[in-house]
């Protein structure tokens, strides 16, 4: 039992320390707030990376993999300390109002609740994600069969960063223990939270990040899934970091921002099928602002940034030899005819208004920040833009998925749409919040 919690501990601060000093190498300017959300979803992607490669590899002795991980993690913290001491004496948190501690409290019992009640996960959690970490867990010459499983809905063409993450931990602990699916949940969950509020504070207010990420927070479809042990907020921190790296680059005038935010939309493609589709329109927007502005060797560092990633996908889903079924119902089933058949524009429509109003029934109450409108600020003018577009352009993409799609419309719409907007929610509630015009004059960031 010590020798599993001793491992339960080693695994998770591996993972963090990883995440956190490769964002601060990266950027050492970074502030301490950003450096900590964003050393959650890039030392998990990192690692669960890392594990896959070692099982690719057939290193058959966990032990060798943990000592490579904890040098690897030692050898980044000697980088970092190398160079000059970094000044924490700017980095100070500041108290947040009693108000929101009350309802981050409430949202934590709330994702208890629902995770004591699935303890293997929802029905995807459990069919999709889990049932591979067990195969990437065993570690036996058996566990390519992974991408073989004999049911068409456990998706064997799925990225692999959920699945990683939890053999990886399981390995450290040396058995399949759940607490630790609760604690990598409770990470992504809340870390998505709280970089909400950060981003919107340092980028608008504090007033409005409050207002904001409280009806967040408390949302129960949000809580739900984030203890369902999917990999769709996952996906959508991934999002975010990604535009609140973009934010950060046009304030900062940094490179090494575009460097981060293009490693998260690499990972949110390690993390879900959607997450490619965020990756090649974050690629394209990138690639089209600096070519519009003819910053020729932006440009080029940009797509340099992306070789690797996009080199690592593309033998990745070359392991997996699985066929989409979205791709192959394109080709061999002509779903493209779909793009005729309005009754299933009507489908897809009625019931994101449906969904809407039943389970996101919360975000009705942000109409009334709508009050005293908006307004762009200069500074934040360009990457708004940008993540308009982006945000445009998933969306439409999300809808013409549902419009191809060679199953049964209405049965997709109905088990799927809810995840899915959860996907792209924080993003849209952060490009919603930096262009209100609520409460006091900006802040001064």
């Amino acid at each position: 039992m010590t020798g599993s919690l001793l491992g339960f501990i080693l695994g998770l601060l591996v993972t963090l320390f990883t995440g956190y000093f490769t964002v601060s190498i990266i950027s050492r300017e970074m502030e301490l707030r950003f450096r900590l959300l964003f050393a959650i979803p890039l030392g998990f992607g990192i690692n669960s990376i890392l594990y896959f490669l070692f099982l690719c590899l057939h290193i058959n002795s966990f032990d060798c993999f943990k000592w490579f991980e904890l040098i690897l993690t030692v050898v980044l913290a000697l980088i970092y300390y190398n160079e000059e001491k970094p000044d924490l004496s700017k980095h100070k948190f500041k108290k947040l109002s009693n108000w929101f501690y009350l309802l981050n409290l409430y949202a934590v019992l709330i994702y208890f609740k629902y995770f004591i009640n699935n303890p293997m996960g929802s029905w995807d959690g459990f069919r999709i994600w889990n049932i591979k970490a067990e195969f990437l867990f065993l570690n036996n010459p058996l566990w390519q069969n992974v991408f073989s499983l004999p049911h068409f809905m456990s998706h064997n063409d799925y990225p692999m960063l959920v699945p990683s993450t939890v053999a990886r931990l399981w390995s450290y602990t040396g058995t399949e223990n759940y607490a630790l699916n609760a604690t990598v949940g409770l990470f992504f969950t809340f870390g998505l939270v709280y970089l909400l509020y950060q981003a919107i504070t340092y980028f608008k207010s504090e007033k409005a990040a409050i207002a904001v990420t409280s009806i967040f927070m408390i949302l129960d479809i949000f809580l739900v899934n984030g203890a369902a042990q999917c990999a769709d907020i996952p996906l959508a921190y991934m999002y975010l970091c990604a535009v609140v790296c973009l934010f950060l680059y046009f304030r900062k005038e940094k490179f090494s921002y575009i460097v981060l935010s293009i490693l998260f939309a690499a990972l949110s493609a390690w993390t879900k099928n959607e997450g490619m589709l965020f990756f090649t329109v974050y690629l394209l927007c990138i690639a089209g602002y600096f070519l519009g502005i003819k910053n020729f060797k932006k440009l080029a560092l940009a797509a340099l940034t992306a070789v690797v990633p996009l080199i690592l996908l593309i033998l990745y889903k070359n392991m997996a030899h699985v066929a989409n079924d979205l791709i192959a119902g394109f080709v061999a089933l002509k779903t493209y005819n779909f793009a005729l058949d309005f009754s299933r524009y009507v489908i897809i429509l009625k019931t994101f208004a449906k969904m809407l109003l039943l389970r996101f029934p919360l975000l009705i109450v942000l109409v009334l920040l709508c009050i005293k409108g908006f307004k762009i600020k200069d500074i934040n003018r360009i990457p708004f833009k940008i993540s308009a577009i982006i945000f445009v352009l998933m969306t439409a993409g999300y809808f013409c998925v549902y419009l191809f799609s060679p199953h049964d419309i209405t049965w997709l719409v109905q088990n799927s749409m809810d995840r899915l907007i959860l996907q792209l929610l924080p993003l849209f509630m952060f490009l919603f919040a930096v262009n209100l015009r609520i409460g006091k004059p900006d802040s001064l960031n």
